[in-house]
């Protein structure tokens, strides 16, 4: 099985892409400087010569390539995949989301993936479109939740977590095995893949810090939000019984 991936040098990609190779996929990057993402001819001798039996993007492009991907596997009967985000929802539209749940984010970012998941939907009627939360990786140096926390101590000297405020969020690999299991097990549509049931940012934040004593975690109520996704159909394990253990 091969399968093409964009976005390997961002946060999630490189943790997906390691869980599908165990699992038997040759995984084919797209690389940018190789393939130009505005010229439509040249992605399809790329499809065409690599033959994928998936396609995965997770990388931030323009709409009009997304479109691309999505229309282009769409004529070929190739399985494509759109890597989302719970950023289609605004800060005031409060959880939890599921999947019926109306996006209405205005910021740049926010409609930025809520016109890239129209356009999906428009030109591959089977597509995945799987939304994502807050991702907790392992160590500095990438977008995720711990590189974060490290910026906010080096920054302030100690972490102000919020009691109201809910967040979408999952450890990294517990979100690349999600996604292995929606796009291998289940059918095409939209997936919600989030592993905080109720804890708050504050309470995540406090677990962590057994994880990483150099955290300092002080109280706040200064942001009040629920961003808390739901999908029963998706695999994942729950941050209160990770915390637990």
């Amino acid at each position: 099985m091969k399968a093409i991936f964009t976005g390997l040098n961002g946060t999630v990609a490189p943790y997906v892409k390691q869980y599908f190779e165990a699992h038997g996929y040759e995984v084919i990057p797209y690389d940018r400087n190789k393939v130009p993402i505005d010229d439509d001819l040249k992605i399809r001798v790329f499809f065409n010569e690599v033959n994928p039996d998936l396609v995965i993007h997770f990388a931030m492009g323009a709409v009009s390539w997304t479109a691309v991907l999505a229309r282009l596997s769409y004529e070929k009967n190739i399985k494509f995949v759109y890597i989302s985000t719970v950023s289609v929802f605004s800060n005031d539209n409060f959880g939890p989301h599921d999947i019926l749940a109306i996006p209405d984010a205005t910021d740049d970012y926010g409609q930025y993936k809520r016109n890239s998941e129209e356009v999906v939907k428009k030109v591959n009627p089977l597509a995945y479109i799987i939304r994502l939360g807050w991702q907790i990786g392992y160590e500095k140096g990438s977008n995720n939740m711990i590189d974060f926390l490290y910026k906010r101590m080096e920054q302030d000297g100690i972490i102000r977590a919020s009691d109201q405020w809910f967040p979408s969020t999952s450890f990294i690999k517990d979100t690349a095995k999600a996604i292995f299991q929606i796009v291998t097990n289940l059918n095409y549509g939209l997936y919600h893949v989030n592993s905080n049931d109720h804890l708050t940012f504050y309470e995540i934040v406090k677990n962590l810090s057994n994880i990483y004593p150099d955290f300092k975690v002080e109280k706040s109520n200064d942001f009040k939000a629920d961003h808390r996704m739901v999908d029963e159909r998706v695999e994942i394990p729950k941050l209160s019984e990770i915390f637990k253990k």
